[in-house]
């Protein structure tokens, strides 16, 4: 994504939720936790399971790690990348988001299209099926309901 939309306001590195007990971060879409990036952060908040994490390298609004994690340099990457309220970058990942989401409705259509077939080929169980794993890998952002 462009860097043009960055405010520089710090935010999305003063509130990083991360899910210690499922090693899951919810930054850049939902990712695992690695030691690397772990090891940046600071607990300043608990709601749940969730801890929300402040980056050691933030002073003030900006970032003093001169060896960022590529998952910091390249946030965010993601449509499914947690923004904080204002950022920047939140039109231009809704729209990419939207294009997600109309591409998994697009597969359900064809999915029920196939299935109202009711034809007994394999080469169609196939097609659905592969809809069906395309679908379930945005499960965890929703696509049940999209």
């Amino acid at each position: 994504m462009s860097r043009d939309f960055c405010n520089k306001c710090g935010e999305c590195c003063r509130r990083i939720a991360v899910d210690f007990e499922n090693r899951l971060i919810f930054f850049d879409g939902i990712q695992p936790l690695t030691q690397e990036f772990e090891q940046l952060l600071t607990p300043v908040d608990k709601t749940n399971n969730i801890t929300f994490c402040s980056c050691n390298y933030l002073k003030g609004k900006l970032c003093t790690n001169k060896n960022k994690p590529q998952v910091c340099i390249n946030y965010p990457s993601s449509p499914f990348a947690y923004l904080p309220e204002g950022c920047g970058f939140y039109g231009e990942t809704f729209s990419k988001l939207e294009k997600v989401k109309q591409q998994v409705r697009k597969l359900k259509e064809e999915i029920l299209h196939y299935e109202t077939m009711m034809v007994q080929d394999k080469s169609v169980q196939k097609i659905i099926d592969h809809h069906k794993a395309i679908i379930n890998k945005y499960k965890l952002y929703g696509s049940d309901d999209w």
